[in-house]
């Protein structure tokens, strides 16, 4: 059953007798798995997205600022889409090696549109296409958790 199935169903049943209301039932969305794609041309920092979340999908532009190697090991991407704009904050975790696949965590920092309130963040994976003149950043996977949708 899906997050947003079983807030529903809750909701339907409502407080049973001589119950204090409870709190407010957070968005349908709460904590759904979130599951971004993004693909850049090699050794460019624009590309596409595609988002998949319990309910909405988006896709659009992506742009990154920053770098994922080096000393900052931080990008900070927006997505643009149909939807509104999210910003997200990457940060690598390097384990001895600045070779494939890098590996990191991501969040959400702003939204505008339905991506306003939107709070969450993940992992990521980052890996090349596999062409011999690619860069290591082609082809990432985000996965978590959003809420506020």
């Amino acid at each position: 059953m899906t997050v947003a199935a079983l807030l529903a169903a809750l909701l339907l049943q409502g407080p049973g007798p001589g119950t204090p209301p409870g709190p407010t039932p957070p968005p349908a969305f709460a904590g759904a798995r979130a599951e971004l794609a993004v693909q850049f041309p090699p050794w460019q920092f624009t590309g596409t997205f595609t988002l998949e979340v319990a309910g909405p999908r988006d896709q659009g532009v992506a742009r990154d600022s920053g770098s994922l190697l080096g000393p900052l090991q931080r990008v900070e991407r927006v997505l643009e889409g149909r939807l509104g704009t999210m910003t997200l904050q990457l940060d690598t975790r390097l384990r001895g090696s600045i070779f494939l696949p890098i590996f990191g965590h991501w969040r959400v920092v702003s939204g505008t549109g339905a991506y306003a309130s939107l709070r969450g963040g993940g992992s990521f994976t980052s890996v090349d296409a596999g062409a011999r003149d690619g860069s290591p950043f082609e082809r990432q996977a985000l996965l978590g958790r959003l809420t506020g949708m």
